[in-house]
């Protein structure tokens, strides 16, 4: 029996890296897309296309890592006993939850923020929302005031990214003269607009780029959580 087969292309190769382009392939569906799966390799896009078509030999090193990020092993993917899309092993990672709380109104912060509990997310999830799969610069905080209706109430949890630290358009949590406030951010030529949602009640504020100093930005919100009628 022939030890090679054919890739798309026609094109004669091992059988050893057809098996394992099958399999990557499964795996690759448990990220976002294949850009992301290739970040987590640490390999271009074509890299591992090549790898996933059995053009060439992927490395260890990409291997282990692409495993790990869904929480399976190198040696389910070598036997093939990976389960395609359902993580296997490592399927949870918890999420810090602190008793901090960010201002959506008048809004406080709490310096002295204690850790209070772990809510869990599975490495799936993270990986293909976030592009992440550790907890690592990721918090849980509790959002209070009206100022960031409809899109968040008060009571909601908002996940910030704090490795997500610099300044740019989107939904943000930052701390201004001692207060920390979660407002959607919007970046002008000459500084920031800081935009509440709820723009019946709240006026938007223009930061200049001179006072930009005055903000420390806390980190990116990237998800809401919240119980529905209460």
């Amino acid at each position: 029996m022939s030890s090679e087969q054919r890739n798309k292309h026609g094109t004669a190769v091992p059988s050893f890296r057809v098996e394992v382009g099958t399999r990557l392939r499964e795996l690759e569906k448990r990220f976002k897309n294949r850009e992301s799966a290739a970040k987590v390799a640490g390999v271009a896009k074509s890299t591992l296309q090549n790898w996933i078509e059995g053009n060439s030999d992927p490395s260890f090193e990409g291997l282990a890592r692409l495993t790990a990020a869904v929480g399976a092993s190198l040696d389910e993917l070598a036997t093939g006993t990976l389960a395609a899309g359902t993580p296997t092993t490592g399927e949870f990672v918890g999420i810090p939850r602190y008793d901090a709380w960010l201002g959506a109104g008048d809004g406080a912060f709490n310096e002295r923020a204690r850790r209070i509990d772990d809510i869990p997310f599975t490495r799936e999830f993270l990986q293909r929302k976030l592009g992440r799969n550790t907890a690592e610069g990721l918090a849980i905080l509790e959002a209070r005031g009206d100022s960031m209706e409809p899109t968040i109430s008060d009571g909601d949890l908002v996940l910030v990214d704090r490795r997500q630290d610099r300044l740019e358009d989107g939904i943000m949590a930052f701390v201004r003269d001692d207060t920390a406030y979660v407002k959607r951010i919007r970046c002008l030529l000459d500084g920031i607009e800081i935009i509440s949602d709820n723009r019946d009640i709240y006026e938007p504020l223009v930061v200049s780029r001179e006072r930009l100093d005055e903000l420390t930005i806390i980190g990116r919100v990237r998800w809401i959580g919240r119980v529905l009628g209460r």
